[in-house]
């Protein structure tokens, strides 16, 4: 009997160890991750990121890239560290009838712990246009210039520049808040100024879950749009063409339409696939949206108006879109 006790007791100390190297509990996330600022310009080494998107509609704050029509568009990235420059494509449909949108970008992107910061610059390049213009009050406006009394109605080239700055912060694994500011010296070539800023947030309610792909996001943003050059005058789709201060044809450029915009959607992410339902709006009247867009189906309207050359778009206003992506990175193949 005294030796089946020891035995007891010699299991017992055994054992005891096991119990005092039980793990600790992990730590709790903190609720609000704080950005960690480093200087590593190239620490994280070379990297990319390549991918297609399928849309039924192309729309670009606010406003309809395709004429509500489906499109597709492809995009590739190259980085190293900090550093990335960009090309993408688009079909679009658009006055000048381009035969694409290429982006061509390039910036520095640092990345301190949860807070990204992403500045850089945008070529919107629009190749093979066909500059549309108004024949002094006579129907219908063409694409080519065939008269001396003939005002432009879009530039020969849109093509122009736009500098940005887009900051985003994961503040835990369930929220991310961004924002966007990106101002255009020369907007569509009209020589007018452009600054449009966003504010954006994205929800992952099932984080850390089987479900964490699902995710819900929308992003307030205003557009603000300034004079054109004097070269367009007091062009037939200015709809203050009646109260030019001068009176005469020519002498100031128009005011193209200011505007707030917004989207709200959920996507789901599936691996290297994701699908995008969302909702566009903004206040852009349908005159607005002509005088911003100079969209061809208006032109027989405006050209029978002739006191302020007011017509319509529908290239604007409320939309539902749905897009299917897939995206790889060097990641992916790991």
């Amino acid at each position: 009997m005294k030796s089946i006790l020891l035995a007891g007791v010699a299991a017992f100390a055994l054992a005891a160890p096991a119990f005092a190297a039980e793990p600790a509990k992990p730590e709790a996330k903190p609720l609000i991750a704080l950005p960690e600022p480093n200087v590593d310009f190239l620490g994280a080494g070379f990297d990319y990121a390549y991918g297609a998107k399928f849309m039924s509609d192309y729309i670009v704050r606010g406003i309809s890239n395709s004429a509500h029509r489906p499109a597709g568009s492809v995009y590739g990235e190259l980085r190293y560290g900090w550093f990335y420059t960009g090309l993408a494509a688009t079909n679009v449909t658009l006055a000048t009838s381009p035969l694409a949108e290429v982006d061509i970008s390039a910036g520095i992107r640092p990345t301190w712990g949860p807070l990204t910061l992403d500045f850089g610059a945008v070529y919107y390049a629009y190749p093979s246009n066909h500059q549309q213009w108004f024949i002094g009050g006579a129907i219908p406006v063409t694409t080519f210039k065939n008269s001396y009394t003939a005002l432009p109605t879009t530039a020969f080239d849109p093509s122009y520049i736009e500098i940005y700055f887009k900051p985003s912060w994961a503040l835990n694994d369930y929220l991310t808040l961004g924002g966007q500011l990106a101002y255009a010296p020369n907007w569509n070539r009209y020589n007018a100024h452009a600054l449009y800023s966003e504010i954006n947030a994205k929800v992952t309610p099932f984080a850390n879950t089987d479900y964490s792909g699902l995710s819900i996001s929308g992003a307030f943003g205003h557009y603000y749009l300034g004079m054109s050059d004097a070269s367009y005058g007091g062009s037939y789709i200015d709809p203050d063409y009646a109260f030019l201060s001068t009176g005469v044809l020519g002498t100031k450029g128009f005011k193209f339409a200011s505007y707030n915009t917004w989207n709200v959607g959920a996507s789901y992410n599936w691996n290297v696939v994701t699908l995008d339902l969302r909702y566009y709006d903004s206040n852009l009247t349908r005159a607005g949206c002509f005088l911003n867009t100079s969209d061809p189906s208006g032109n027989l309207m405006a050209s029978l108006n002739t006191l302020t050359g007011q017509s319509s778009s529908s290239w604007c206003g409320s939309r539902f879109v749905a897009s299917l992506s897939v995206d790889f990175s060097s990641a992916t193949f790991k």
